[in-house]
């Protein structure tokens, strides 16, 4: 049993090193090989919405095995619905323009009416959850997704670099890239916390 940690750890560092590297492949793919400039159909546009998806999911299913944190993981689960609602942006445009809003919409009341029914089990877990290491991958990936790609996939500055009329291309390989780094590890935080069991005390 004392080698169980140490077996963990080697497991994440695999998990995370696999992870980086299909990262590396599916950009190399879509970029060099289909050549589909990181369209909505490809690659690393489908591994986002499923990475975010399963991750919802993932963070959906854990209410059942944890009542007693079921407001904070419907909360947490509701925003990476809206964000793979987002994400699929492109295909709901066919009903109209826009349309994503809807959905996004219905979830963020649903969720809050939810959560509001349940406000008791929101901060004792978060208090509980906020420091472990699974939801550290899940708070890291989703600032990278959310803020970093944004911030270092901005079109000024790979125009300043690249100083080719085919910077905007550029700045979307490694924004994208860096979106899918950040779903990847929303992805392993939210399998970390739904394999794991957790006993919250409520008390104060």
């Amino acid at each position: 049993m004392k080698n169980s940690p140490i077996k963990l750890l080697c497991l994440e560092f695999v998990v995370l090193v696999t992870l980086m590297v299909l990262i590396a492949v599916f950009i190399h793919l879509d970029t060099a090989i289909l050549n589909n400039r990181l369209s909505e159909l490809s690659f690393t546009e489908f591994s986002q919405s499923g990475f975010i998806l399963l991750a919802s999911i993932s963070f959906f299913m854990k209410i059942k095995k944890e009542p007693e944190s079921a407001g904070l993981f419907i909360l947490i689960s509701a925003l990476f619905t809206m964000i793979f609602i987002r994400e699929a942006d492109y295909y709901l445009d066919f009903i109209y323009h826009g349309f994503w809003k809807v959905p996004v919409l219905i979830v963020f009341c649903s969720s809050i009416f939810y959560a509001y029914k349940n406000k008791d089990t929101i901060i004792a877990p978060l208090n509980h959850y906020q420091n472990t290491k699974a939801f550290t991958y899940t708070f890291i990936g989703f600032m990278i997704t959310i803020v970093f790609s944004r911030v270092f996939g901005t079109g000024r500055l790979w125009e300043d670099i690249a100083a080719t009329a085919d910077s905007g291309y550029i700045k979307n390989v490694v924004q994208e890239g860096l979106e899918l780094f950040g779903y990847s590890l929303v992805l392993l935080g939210s399998v970390i916390v739904h394999l794991k069991h957790n006993k919250i005390s409520t008390e104060h």
